[in-house]
């Protein structure tokens, strides 16, 4: 039975709301990580000019990582597995809200090659159930917001509405108590009001994700369609290699498993090591993202390849290590670097080569080709959506190989 006209209002208010709170708790949390990061690499680094600047603070940042991680556990959860319990109708903690915050700042400030988007995720919908407990009293369909709220939440952080509403609704297990439709409306209600609420405190304060934007693609002549299954091959060969370096650091690290400071601070040595030599392998990537646009070409095919997949590598290090973060925006810059590299070797539009491998290598990681090219869009130019539609349909129906499973064996 639907709901009344003034239930829907009560209910609308309510999700604009929490919507708006959403926006704000997560430019809070990106503007303390941007300070973070700015004081850490910009101003105590240029006033120090020590060559392994790096290994230093990130060492130091593992050994805060592990001395938090002993003393409150492993957070935050990947953003995967909240999306799957608030689709199971489960509930998520929120008692601990403030831990989990601290736990995703320190592996982002400290410059984990991780996505922020696992901590906000855990610190908002932890937050939803809290209101959803609260006012029961107020409105019965209290029980439909914190899966409302998780598409918010992945609407404001990654700046793309149909991403989210796609990726929240997609699988959803939890019988509906309100009509479907309501509770799509529901969902824009939610989505638009955190990511307006979001983007008017970034332009009155700053703080916002460095995402870059591709300009269109110039050419898509006979030459690009012919290149475009080839690149996708490249980008779901990174993608294979993101799942072989997921097995392999886990049987790495198994000696180290309880050792939780020992792993977490050689995980800041290894991270800070090799971001001696590639930096843009630091970092979750939306602001590396931009440099690398600017400055492709001068980087040369060697750096470019060995950046994206060395990447693709210290994600893996960095959350076996116990610096725990997402994987989505590092994925992302990890395709672009590829798909330049290839750009530089092949006479076709580099957009269009960006494009295809970057779609490609996601997917693959993600396993959800739509979602992808709803995600990409965020940065990529509409004329693009073919070029990624080839490619995350091709790196989503790609199974992972089995052998790569009897590595943990």
């Amino acid at each position: 039975m639907g709901l009344k006209f003034k239930e829907t209002a009560v209910m609308t208010l309510f999700v604009a709301i929490l919507g708006g709170t959403i926006g704000g708790i997560t430019w809070g949390l990106l503007f303390m990580m941007n300070l973070g990061i700015n004081l850490l690499w910009q101003d105590l680094k240029n006033a120090v000019n020590l060559t392994l600047y790096p290994v230093v603070v990130c060492a130091i940042g593992g050994l805060l990582i592990g001395l938090w991680e002993q003393r409150f556990g492993p957070y935050p959860r990947e953003m995967a597995e909240i999306l799957k319990t608030v689709k199971k109708g489960n509930k998520i903690p929120y008692n601990n809200l403030h831990i989990i915050g601290i736990s995703a700042l320190l592996p982002l400030i400290f410059g984990g090659s991780l996505g922020p988007e696992a901590g906000l995720t855990g610190v908002i919908v932890g937050l939803c159930f809290w209101f959803s407990d609260r006012f029961k009293f107020i409105l019965s369909e209290t029980d439909e917001l914190p899966q409302i709220g998780m598409a918010a939440t992945i609407g404001v952080i990654f700046g793309a509405p149909l991403f989210a509403f796609v990726e929240q609704i997609e699988d959803e297990e939890k019988p509906a108590v309100i009509p479907k439709n309501l509770k799509i409306m529901m969902y824009f209600v939610g989505i638009l009001s955190g990511y307006g609420a979001l983007t008017i405190l970034q332009n009155l304060f700053g703080g916002r994700l460095g995402l870059g934007h591709f300009p269109a693609i110039q050419k898509m002549t006979a030459v690009e369609w012919a290149a475009a299954i080839p690149l996708a091959l490249v980008g779901v060969a990174a993608g294979m290699l993101y799942y072989l370096f997921q097995k392999m650091t886990k049987v790495a690290i198994k000696p180290l498993a309880q050792k939780i400071l020992i792993r977490s601070i050689l995980g800041g040595v290894i991270l800070g090591g090799v971001g001696i030599f590639l930096p843009y392998t630091m970092f979750s990537g939306e602001h590396e993202m931009v440099e690398v646009m600017n400055s492709w070409q001068g980087l040369g095919f060697a750096v470019l390849l060995l950046t994206g997949i060395v990447k693709l590598l210290m994600g893996n290090i960095c959350h076996q290590m116990g610096w725990r973060g997402g994987n989505i925006f590092p994925t992302i810059f990890s395709g672009i670097a590829i798909g330049y590299a290839c750009a530089l070797m092949l006479p076709i539009d580099p957009i269009f080569c960006v494009a295809v491998v970057t779609a490609a290598l996601t997917a693959t990681v993600m396993r959800k080709p739509l979602a992808v090219i709803l995600l990409l869009l965020m940065c990529f130019p509409i004329n693009g959506i073919i070029p990624m539609t080839i490619g995350a349909v091709i790196g989503g129906a790609i199974p992972i190989p089995k052998w790569i499973g009897l590595l943990e064996d």
